[in-house]
């Protein structure tokens, strides 16, 4: 056996055994990646029932366009997630489009950015009392907290259920991957305030919320039934509070070991969108989603079959050499940069402008408040799974 063969083995023991929610996996999975997208792009797990993991940026983006044999439908987590079915991401288009339009109006650039002032005055809330301060925790200090404080009203959700909501949402996450029941009792939780919510404000007057627009949303002619409310709601809080939080912590953490271009971020007075998504391309807080396939075909050249699993592993495609230029490598001016961050093809995220406002701000009264910083003393603490994040970051101001 040559070298060749040997290496090609050694990775294909390797991805037998890829657990996306392993903390080997979740501290660093680049190596491997890289290795998969040269050796066996199409690799087969088996673990969690068994699943392949789809890990370059063409095959990736060939199969989330493809919903037709691609689907969403069996639900997007591997293993699956405590609640399936959930609107819009476990719906296939054409349904899935008409779901999304209820929502989309408020998601659009312009509404979004009218809660600009409200958003920063939460991160300037986090952060001042972290200034002076020897050492900190820059994810449970700052990032796991602002975007559940930033959507949670924005959502419809009262003050008195912020909280809970988030700590049962934390816990749906964190506990990904583990034989726990503490997941079911968390999304159980979830679920029951989303009804409750729900079944106060049908009673209760308009209100110019999220809520509002799917309490008088239709969908195909008919109003929406209230557990496509609650499904809707669930996304919703996924999307917008564990990501994000995993966003900022990344880029903080990068910042932390580059000095050149922190300080080059913190002269600007507003971090430009370009620097944005190469953040989000390098962190890539969405690892990857599942899909099922509906029927026999082939993907980068392995045979997949009718009801196969495939997990799309974003966060790979965002280090395919053939797609980004020195991929492992931060370009803050990095253009064109068609990342996979927000995923791709009709289920990508419908959220885009303001979870990219959410880490913008953070980053920017960030920067500005604590001055200069490097990583202090402790250990950085990953999190696997569908999302990927850090959950400990110390951080150290220094002098200027």
């Amino acid at each position: 056996m040559n070298d060749r063969s040997r290496h090609q083995e050694a990775v294909m023991g390797l991805a037998e055994t890829y657990d996306h929610f392993a903390p080997e996996f979740a501290r660093d999975p680049f190596g491997l990646w890289a290795s998969l997208r040269t050796e066996e792009p199409v690799a087969r797990s088996e673990c969690h029932g068994g699943f392949h993991v789809v890990t370059r940026y063409a095959d990736i983006d060939r199969a989330a366009r493809d919903p037709e044999t691609f689907t969403s439908t069996d639900g997007t987590g591997i293993p699956a997630l405590p609640m399936v079915g959930m609107i819009p991401i476990d719906i296939d288009p054409p349904a899935q489009r008409a779901y999304r339009k209820v929502m989309d109006p408020a998601l659009t650039i312009g509404p979004v950015m009218e809660r600009e002032a409200a958003i920063r005055q939460l991160a300037t809330d986090l952060i001042d009392p972290l200034v002076g301060r020897a050492q900190f925790d820059a994810a449970q200090d700052l990032a796991i907290f602002l975007p559940p404080r930033a959507t949670l009203g924005f959502l419809g959700f009262p003050e008195e259920d912020h909280e809970l909501m988030r700590l049962a949402t934390d816990d749906v996450t964190r506990l990904r991957g583990q034989d726990t029941p503490r997941i079911m009792e968390a999304g159980g939780e979830m679920i029951m305030t989303c009804v409750k919510l729900v079944n106060a404000r049908r009673a209760a007057a308009p209100q110019d919320d999220l809520l509002q627009l799917l309490l008088d949303g239709e969908f195909e002619g008919r109003p929406l039934k209230d557990e496509e409310i609650v499904q809707y709601l669930s996304v919703l809080l996924f999307g917008a509070i564990d990501t994000t939080a995993s966003a900022i912590a990344g880029s903080i953490w990068y910042l932390a070991t580059h000095p050149e271009d922190q300080a080059r971020l913190r002269e600007l007075d507003e971090i430009p969108n370009a620097a944005l998504d190469e953040l989000l391309r390098w962190v890539s807080p969405l690892q990857g989603l599942g899909r099922t396939v509906t029927k026999d075909t082939e993907l980068g050249g392995c045979p997949l079959h009718a009801g196969d699993r495939v997990l799309l592993m974003w966060a790979s495609g965002n280090r395919d050499e053939s797609v980004f230029e020195s991929p492992d490598d931060v370009d803050l001016d990095r253009r064109p940069n068609r990342h996979l961050a927000f995923g791709m093809g009709p289920h990508r995220c419908a959220g885009v402008h303001l979870g990219k406002l959410m880490m913008r701000v953070a980053l920017e009264e960030f920067l500005q408040r604590i001055g200069p910083f490097e990583l202090g003393e402790g250990e950085l603490v990953w999190l696997g799974g569908e999302a990927r994040g850090l959950r400990a970051v110390p951080i150290r101001p220094v002098a200027a």
